[in-house]
């Protein structure tokens, strides 16, 4: 066994990877936080085929389906197809085996819905558990640790965070064992970190402000620089970075952009002025594209056409809105080295290990579905990661592309990966939350599990050292007051005076500057009528003599305890800010209060609509009244497959409602509104998502149309309403669930989700 724990798959392992393997060995849960590409996901794999080979079951979660779907095949091939499966929420295969792969949520939903499926279940691994703070999902992971038996075991992979001993902690205190955490700084290969512009050329940011400093000065001091019409500098392109990288045998690179559309046209730019590949190497590279797509009806597709011309350039992109057969060509190509440049969103970076070269990031602002902002550390360093080929390169080469025009040095993330931004919790408390809880816990056991959310414990952490600190701070106030004059800052105390008479000073200042306002007549009165009271009070002041060492004595003192009392009044603001301890109590309570009027439950015992929204973790509300109102019944089965594309869906910018919509949209409409109107009335907002953009097209899908003709003359990117068609199958999966004992309801729900589930929609593992 000692001789595994050093080598695994020939692989000699690194002191990192056999020190989590030895905790894990002795029965310890374990977080290891490293840097991307360092081998991570080799204790999660060694940890796995040993549990498999001593007849224990392991789950392993991860935060995207392409992730669960990677791990499956490649598990699959390693411990046989019997042995493996896979839950998705749009994908189910071998659900009972001994290892599963299963994305975080289905976790989650097992834990409340069907906690005995996991008999049985030594370890759960979490991969990528950084997760924990993403403000949309993070409160999955929360639920995911706090809701699991306390004999199962956690292994959370990380990408590097400063507060792991925090998580750590956290999880001990509420599982009840020990917890312990791997560190891992140092890269197998070391990245380094370059700003690159076509005045300048590459360097670093620190370089480049020197550079922009120093060429500023001159071109204001010269006529000939100075052109007062247009930029002061040449833009510089990603078409110079990537020659540049190409003169520098720096290649292959894989360059961020944050638009779809950005990507696409940058790989279309770039492929008219180069070709990487040889002629052989662009047989073999259609050869691949064209037996991959065969039989699949979509090589008409322009999607389809554009990509195959760029590919044959050793030139490709990746993001969302493509097919998904497309993306994972481009990802296979990728991986045998024949893509020498790859334009990605940042959907790329997450979870699936594709090292290269270099990486390049067209600017250090990105879009978050508001508006734009500076990439964090964290984002930077997922991606940035990816940089450097262990085995092949020495380092690792990262390149920000600048326009001199829009240079902001202080939106540049660090290149220090200690500094990346900490852990916190985006803990929430979902209606699908409040009904299991009420089903399967008392009261008190409710108010305790709501106190253990990693938010409560930063938070308790954050007011004990609050409270520290303003202990301290009036320690030190007394010491302060107590060696001085009982007078003081008081009345008869000369500086006491002297603050008056600087107040009189004051006030007879700002009378003098409003003396010319017309509109400030009111406030002049006021200023008089507070100067008269400092007056009268000065007149009123019987000082006593102090010499002036006594002065000077007791000013220092004053300022002293100045300083304190603003720490203090700087803590009193964090306490007011953290709010309060039960904060999570109340939401929950303002949560069960709605569900009581809406006739989910009534007193702490759910009905018969309760029932069936612990089933759904998908717009719960909406869902389970359209379920009561018939409408799944009502409805055809092409109708609902149109209606189900609708819930939940989050349109993009520059998408409307569908003109026709294939149902009573009307009716649909009216409950959501019915919904909504309760919702902001008992929690101040609505979590209602409903758009029709999508339903024309799920109709016809539906009812078997073609996939590139139903699309033909549509706006739609093709990957999107594939995402949007699982997304839907996974809803109707939730439906089916809920509505199983109705078993007539249940068989049509399946025939919908056949009827959506086929062709380039299907996922084939």
């Amino acid at each position: 066994q000692g001789e595994r724990q050093s080598e695994y798959r020939g692989f000699k392992l690194d002191p990192f990877q056999m020190e989590a393997i030895r905790h894990l060995q002795e029965r310890r849960s374990v977080l290891v936080s490293a840097p991307t590409g360092v081998g991570k996901t080799l204790v999660a794999d060694y940890l796995i085929e040993q549990m498999f080979n001593q007849g224990r079951r392991v789950i392993y979660t991860a935060p995207i389906k392409a992730l669960s779907n990677q791990k499956f095949k490649e598990f699959k091939r390693l411990l046989g197809p019997g042995n493996v499966g896979i839950i998705t929420g749009d994908v189910v295969v071998n659900s009972t085996s001994q290892i599963l792969i299963m994305t975080t949520e289905i976790f989650r939903n097992m834990l409340h819905l069907s906690p005995e499926a996991l008999d049985g279940v030594s370890h759960v691994i979490f991969d990528e558990i950084h997760y924990l703070s993403d403000e949309d999902r993070g409160t999955v992971w929360e639920e995911s640790i706090i809701f699991a038996p306390e004999s199962m075991r956690l292994l959370g992979l990380s990408a590097t965070i400063p507060n792991a001993d925090e998580l750590a902690f956290w999880i001990q205190d509420i599982k009840g064992h020990e917890v312990a955490v791997v560190r891992h700084f140092k890269r197998v290969v070391p990245l380094r970190h370059f700003v690159y512009d076509r005045t300048r050329g590459a360097c670093t940011l620190a370089e480049l402000k020197e550079f922009k400093a120093k060429r500023d000065k001159e071109i204001e001091e010269s006529d000939e620089l100075w052109e007062p019409e247009g930029p002061k500098y040449a833009a510089t392109t990603h078409i110079d970075l990537v020659d540049y990288l190409s003169k520098q045998r720096k290649l292959p690179c894989l360059y961020f952009v944050f638009s779809r559309r950005q990507c696409e046209e940058k790989a279309e730019e770039l492929g008219k002025l180069v070709n990487y590949l040889t002629p052989g190497e662009r047989n073999q590279v259609l050869t691949f594209f064209d037996d991959r797509i065969e039989g699949m009806n979509i090589d008409s597709m322009p999607s389809v056409k554009r990509m195959r011309k760029t590919l044959e350039r050793g030139i490709a992109y990746h993001h969302a809105g493509l097919l998904p057969v497309l993306k994972e060509i481009v990802e296979d190509l990728f991986e045998r080295k024949i893509i020498r440049v790859l334009y990605a969103t940042e959907t790329f970076a997450v979870g699936i290990n594709f090292p290269v070269r270099t990486v390049c990031f067209d600017s250090v602002r990105k879009f978050n579905g508001v508006d734009f902002r500076p990439m964090t550390a964290q984002e930077y360093f997922q991606m940035a990661g990816r940089a450097g080929r262990r085995g092949i390169d020495a380092e690792g080469y990262v390149y920000i592309l600048t326009d001199l025009n829009y240079f902001r040095p202080e939106e540049y993330p660090s290149t220090d990966e200690r500094t990346v931004e900490p852990l916190v919790s985006r803990f929430t408390v979902s209606y699908n939350t409040v009904v299991n809880l009420v089903a399967t816990r008392s009261a008190d056991e409710i108010h305790k599990v709501l106190k253990q959310n990693f938010a409560s414990y930063q938070t308790n952490a954050e007011r004990h050292e609050i409270e520290t600190g303003l202990a301290t701070a009036r320690e030190l106030e007394s010491e302060i007051v107590g060696g001085a004059c009982e007078q003081l800052n008081q009345a008869g105390c000369p500086l006491y005076a002297s603050g008056l008479n600087a107040r009189a000073a004051d006030l007879r200042l700002q009378l003098k500057r409003t003396a010319r306002r017309r509109r400030s007549k009111d406030k002049r009165a006021d200023i008089r009528s507070q100067l008269e009271a400092v007056r009268a009070e000065l007149g009123s002041l019987d000082s006593r003599k102090c010499t002036t060492a006594q002065k000077r004595a007791c000013r220092k003192l004053l300022a002293r305890r100045g300083v304190i009392v603003g720490r203090m009044q700087s803590l009193y603001e964090r306490m007011r800010r953290l709010g309060s301890e039960e904060r999570f109590v109340h939401e929950f309570r303002r949560k069960q209060a709605l569900l009581e009027r809406l006739g989910y439950m009534k007193d702490g015992v759910l009905l018969p609509r309760g029932e069936i929204a612990r089933e759904l973790h998908t717009q719960e509300l909406l869902v389970t009244e359209l379920i009561f109102s018939g409408v799944f019944h009502e409805f055809t089965e092409d109708q609902i497959a149109s209606l189900a594309v609708c819930i939940d869906y989050e349109p993009r910018r520059g998408e409307f409602p569908a003109k026709s919509v294939p149902f009573d949209v009307d009716r649909i409409r009216e409950i959501a509104a019915q919904v909504e109107m309760v919702e902001e009335s008992y929690v101040g907002a609505s979590a209602v998502r409903f758009f029709t953009g999508l339903a024309p097209l799920a109709y016809q899908w539906s009812q078997g149309a073609e996939f590139a003709e139903m699309l033909r003359g549509s706006t739609y990117a093709e990957g999107d309403v594939v995402s949007a068609f699982r997304r839907s199958i996974d809803l109707l999966r939730q439906v089916r669930a809920a509505c199983k004992a109705d078993a007539a309801l249940a068989d049509k729900i399946s025939d919908v989700m056949r009827r959506i589930d086929r062709d380039v929609v299907e996922v084939v593992l």
